[in-house]
Formats: C-alpha cells, sequence, structure tokens
C-alpha cells in the first residue's frame, strides 16, 4: 500500500511538474508564427478602434501559446499612439518620445491560429 502510494506521489509530481498538456506556455516573440499572431492582431485593433491614429506595440509584456483546436496565441502587450492617420499610408511611423502623449494602452489579446483553414481570428481583446 505504501509503495503505491508513493508512486502515485511520484507520477502526480512529474505531471505537475511537466504542466498541464494543453495549458498556455510561453512561447518565443521571435517565432514567425507568433509575429505573424500579433501583427493580425494590431491591425484588427487598429480597424475596430475608433482612434484617429493607428496604434503600435510599444512592448510585448507577455507572450504565451496553448494547444487547443489549433494554436491560441496570448499576448499582454502595451500599445502606443502613433504619428499615422488611419487609412493613411503606415510606413515608418513614428511614436512620441513623450510617455503622456503617446497615450500608452495595455491589452490582453487572444488570437486563434488554425493553418489548416487559412484562418486567424481575435477571440480576445481587452485594451485598458
Amino acid at each position: 500500500m505504501f509503495l503505491k502510494m508513493i508512486v502515485l506521489f511520484l507520477v502526480v509530481s512529474s505531471v505537475a511538474s511537466a504542466g498541464m498538456p494543453g495549458a498556455p506556455v510561453n512561447a518565443d516573440i521571435n517565432d514567425v508564427a507568433v509575429q505573424k499572431a500579433l501583427q493580425f492582431a494590431v491591425a484588427q485593433y487598429n480597424r475596430q478602434s475608433n482612434d484617429a491614429f493607428v496604434r503600435k506595440v510599444s512592448k510585448v509584456l507577455k507572450v504565451q501559446q496553448q494547444v487547443v483546436a489549433g494554436t491560441s496565441y496570448i499576448f499582454t502587450v502595451k500599445m502606443d499612439i502613433a504619428y499615422c492617420k488611419k487609412g493613411g499610408v503606415k510606413t515608418m511611423c513614428a511614436t512620441p518620445k513623450d510617455p503622456n502623449a503617446a497615450q500608452a494602452i495595455q491589452c490582453d489579446i487572444t488570437v486563434l491560429s488554425q493553418p489548416w483553414l487559412k484562418s486567424l481570428k481575435v477571440t480576445k481583446n481587452t485594451c485598458m
């Protein structure tokens, strides 16, 4: 009986240390798929917001990925106002040097990627 309890404890400990299958794990911001998901999320935000100017990511605070029916990319980012009006040419848009002028907001954004369907979709966007 004692041996069974030890084996059970070791199994539970090894699963807990490896992480739960399907649970979010830290992702590499330099990964091509992660970058594509983040660019898509920012473009969607800019299309749907009422801001006169576009926003750009100024800092990635956290990025995770989770295997679901595809891959969910979970971002926590800070975004600043850029000196580009919506609808204009958006190359080389500068952001203000003054933090107050940048009007930084923090966003939690989740993007679902299903490459076999050629689908990217923002499933959560809470910008504060």
